[in-house]
């Protein structure tokens, strides 16, 4: 599994720094179109924006395909809001309290099942703790298949 995201432009990334990945629609590069004037053409190349640990983000030019390519597994999360596998440590229920808390700081406009922990902080998710860590561990076992080879009694 490779430990950095490797862009088209020569860009790299540690991946353990990533909080989330979301693919960009046409209605979001319209628009960046807008906001820097410029032709919609312009941010074609613009498939993915990447958000990191300090809430920081950048766009790529790289698709999910391109990116699990790469050796790194993603999870999704819910709302086409995708984390590296490695990057996720836990993920519990996302309570009515967890809810309260939040009142006044944040609108809620979906519902949320669990919070995830992740290396580069927490996120919501509108999957449940299971769906979370059952696709964390598919995503890992998926990729680790070429790179491991067959189990044998020595390497279990």
């Amino acid at each position: 599994m490779s430990k950095t995201l490797k862009l088209k432009s020569g860009k790299s990334f540690p991946v353990d720094n990533i909080r989330k990945i979301e693919p960009i629609s046409d209605d979001e590069r319209a628009a960046m179109a807008k906001r820097y004037d410029k032709p919609v053409a312009d941010f074609a190349s613009k498939l993915i924006s990447i958000e990191f640990a300090d809430k920081t983000k950048v766009t790529g030019d790289l698709s999910l395909d391109e990116v699990r390519g790469q050796g790194i597994p993603v999870v999704n999360i819910g709302g086409e809001r995708y984390v590296p596998a490695t990057n996720i440590k836990a993920a519990e229920p996302f309570t009515r309290e967890d809810a309260d808390k939040l009142k006044g700081k944040v609108t809620l406009t979906q519902t949320f099942r669990s919070r995830v922990e992740t290396t580069a902080g927490s996120l919501l998710s509108q999957a449940t703790p299971a769906q979370v860590l059952d696709r964390r561990a598919r995503a890992l076992d998926t990729a680790g298949q070429g790179a491991k080879g067959p189990k044998t009694p020595a390497n279990g």
